[in-house]
């Protein structure tokens, strides 16, 4: 590579950058917590998303000796050389439109960025651009720049759950800030940390217009942009986010409907008029999301799939059988994705460091889900989510997710990362579940206790 991973620059820079960061974010948490208690969380989140991006860096540094984020450090560093060569050239790259004839400017520079040939892998790039400008040509800095940013999109969606459920405070800040998965993979300089904030973002965006009605022009700009970042990036997150968002309108608008004929009868409409507008819309972006559209999708998973199997990685596959490209076949294979996206691998499974690691957090999650599941019974499921429309939001999209990746990935090792947006909702999810049947049980206890005292009081009038 052209560029060492690490440099003076950041063993000098990066501690201030860090102390700096950390300081400003402990006077703004004592400002905001009088009024609003949840901020005592902020402070935990921003410093495990520093931590997180300063932990990627060891890893990649001293165990992988090399890697993507690294490489897409190296290439907004190139693209940023070309500002000073030909400025011309460098905005045409930047914000243009991704031509690969334009990989020819790069001349100027005397190198060429690797992503380039990628516009999906490529656009990451361009977001950190000014970031690297920023950062004095150190990794590091401009690494916790990024976790800093990132962090503010998975803030309001914290917001969001507690705006629902203010009792689960503390709950809610462990499954969306403290998962050592999703804040390692995901605040690094990657893909995953742009498109999980992004994926906050839209979650928060949407709920402010959809069912808040709060600020709708400019929680409308929010949600455009969230989307067009995760499309550009991840166009399969934009396709995972559809079915949650589609059906919470659905339960939002029938919650509305005075009546239990009306809301019966309206209820089939409102799916076929919702669904259709979904399905409109990715037909619509069809030539934007590409390979990831819906003519192609299907077949796209079972040959990622597929190839994922390969010797190459090493022992680093799984197996959830064979399947043909088309729904049914994709669906019986369901229970045996999700599990192998939100459980696996296995502690046994673990053939080295990161996995093991991996495999511990796998089975907390699983020990939760099974605890949850006994105590609250499959039932109570179902009678919750008609009345919780962001616990219906979560697990459709928490599932759907999971599924999506664990149909189209057969390398843990990547799929530890593509998960990364299903973990926290999926917890979350469990979170409430639990909440919702400790609340009906005591309201019922509640009752016993308040039975016995009227009784006493008609025997007195007697």
């Amino acid at each position: 590579m052209r560029f060492q991973f690490t440099s003076v620059t950041d063993f000098i820079l990066a501690p201030v950058l860090l102390v700096a960061i950390l300081l400003f974010t402990r006077f703004y948490v004592v400002s905001k917590v009088k009024d609003a208690p949840e901020y005592k969380y902020f402070f935990t989140g921003i410093a495990l998303k520093l931590f997180g991006a300063f932990g990627l860096w060891f890893i990649y540094t001293f165990y992988y000796a090399g890697g993507d984020t690294f490489q897409y450090y190296e290439s907004a560093v190139v693209t940023n050389d070309l500002i000073y060569k030909n400025p011309a050239s460098f905005f045409s790259i930047w914000l243009g439109h991704h031509d690969i004839g334009k990989y020819a400017l790069f001349r100027d520079v005397g190198t060429f960025p690797v992503y380039y040939r990628d516009p999906n892998t490529y656009f990451v790039v361009r977001v950190i651009v000014p970031l690297v400008f920023l950062s004095f040509r150190s990794y590091l800095v401009c690494a916790f720049y990024l976790a800093t940013l990132s962090f503010f999109g998975i803030w309001k969606l914290y917001r969001v759950f507690i705006n629902e459920y203010p009792d689960l405070k503390s709950k809610f800040a462990i499954a969306i800030f403290c998962i050592p998965s999703v804040f390692f993979w995901g605040s690094g300089i990657l893909k995953d940390t742009i498109t999980f904030s992004m994926v906050s973002l839209f979650i928060s965006a949407f709920y402010k217009i959809f069912i808040k009605k709060n600020n709708v022009f400019g929680n409308m700009i929010w949600l455009i942009l969230a989307s067009f970042v995760i499309v550009s990036i991840k166009p399969y997150i934009f396709i995972g986010l559809l079915p949650g968002s589609l059906f919470w309108i659905i339960n939002r608008l029938l919650s509305s409907i005075k009546g239990k004929v009306l809301r019966f009868i309206s209820a089939p409409l409102l799916f076929l008029l919702v669904g259709s507008f979904g399905y409109f819309l990715l037909s619509s972006l069809e030539s934007t999301l590409g390979t990831y559209s819906l003519k192609k999708v299907l077949s796209r998973a079972a040959e990622v799939q597929h190839d994922l199997k390969s010797d190459y990685y090493r022992g680093n596959s799984f197996d959830i059988g064979e399947y043909d490209a088309n729904i049914s076949s994709m669906l019986l294979k369901a229970p045996a994705a999700i599990n192998a996206a939100l459980f696996r691998p296995y502690i046994w499974q673990a053939n080295n460091i990161v996995m093991f690691l991996s495999s511990i957090e796998n089975f907390i999650i699983l020990f939760f889900t099974i605890r949850v599941l006994i105590r609250s019974k499959i039932i109570l499921w179902i009678k919750y989510l008609p009345t919780n429309h962001l616990l219906t939001f979560s697990l459709i999209f928490s599932l759907f997710f999971a599924f999506s990746v664990g149909i189209s990935s057969s390398n843990f090792g990547s799929m530890v990362r593509y998960k990364i947006p299903a973990i926290p909702f999926f917890v979350c999810s469990l979170y409430i579940i639990d909440y919702l049947r400790k609340k009906e049980l005591k309201q019922q206890r509640d009752a016993i206790a308040v039975k016995p005292l009227y009784d006493l009081k008609e025997l007195s009038l007697t």
